[in-house]
């Protein structure tokens, strides 16, 4: 399959859509969004999954909104920020199903752009599965070690507390600090620019998602864990 070509003028439209977020000026602008963006993520998502979809069997790539793609609505329901449309783009590439799953993801947007795989924001439920399951000195020992194996490529996020939750406060682990966190994710980052359509990127994308296929493994085990059920 023939490398795509991302049109770096799609960071321009979303540049401008931050400057210009009213349902007017999306109107009168959506025809780049319908005819180049959405076929350029669909085309995207296309190589990406051909990349890695035989180290991620059990992974879905489905080009629709509200799956592998998302809403340029915004949901300001609940939000103080009543701008109707999102300034970013991306596409997703996940396990099962779409709700707190683990992910391949692609970004997009004036600032940023990178890709990332893991599992980002997880709803308490599952950062409390993750705790006990990650409290097992094995696991905890073995998920260190792949972590430490992932940073000498690329970026794992940091912890997101600051504090061990106190009903562990005094659980001895190989990596404590593996209990502050609530998601975990290795990335890589971009500065935007032309070579959005100039350079064979994506192949640095697939090459993160397989060098981090068993980093994805644990990630995998931690969203399957049940309290009581074998580590």
């Amino acid at each position: 399959m023939e490398h795509p070509v991302f049109p770096a003028a799609a960071l321009s439209f979303l540049s401008d859509l931050r400057q210009n977020n009213d349902r007017v000026w999306f109107s009168e602008n959506r025809h780049y969004y319908d005819n180049v963006i959405v076929p350029a993520l669909s085309e995207t998502l296309a190589y990406l999954w051909e990349g890695v979809k035989d180290a991620y069997p059990d992974y879905v790539a489905i080009p629709k909104v509200n799956k592998s793609f998302y809403r340029i609505y915004r949901d300001i329901r609940f939000s103080k920020d009543k701008s109707p449309f999102k300034t970013h783009i991306g596409v997703l590439v996940y396990r099962k199903v779409r709700k707190q799953s683990p992910f391949i993801y692609l970004h997009f947007a004036p600032e940023e752009v990178f890709w990332a795989c893991g599992l980002y924001a997880p709803e308490m439920p599952l950062v409390r599965r993750y705790r006990e399951w990650i409290a097992d000195p094995q696991i905890n020992r073995r998920l260190g070690e792949e972590i430490e194996r992932v940073r000498e490529r690329y970026t794992v996020n940091e912890p997101q507390m600051k504090r061990t939750p106190r009903e562990y406060k005094d659980v001895e682990l190989p990596y404590p600090e593996l209990l502050r966190y609530k998601g975990i994710y290795a990335h890589q980052d971009r500065e935007p620019g032309v070579w959005l359509e100039k350079e064979p990127w994506l192949d640095e994308a697939i090459e993160l998602c397989r060098y981090c296929r068993p980093f994805m493994d644990y990630i995998e085990e931690w969203a399957d864990y049940r309290p009581g059920s074998e580590k």
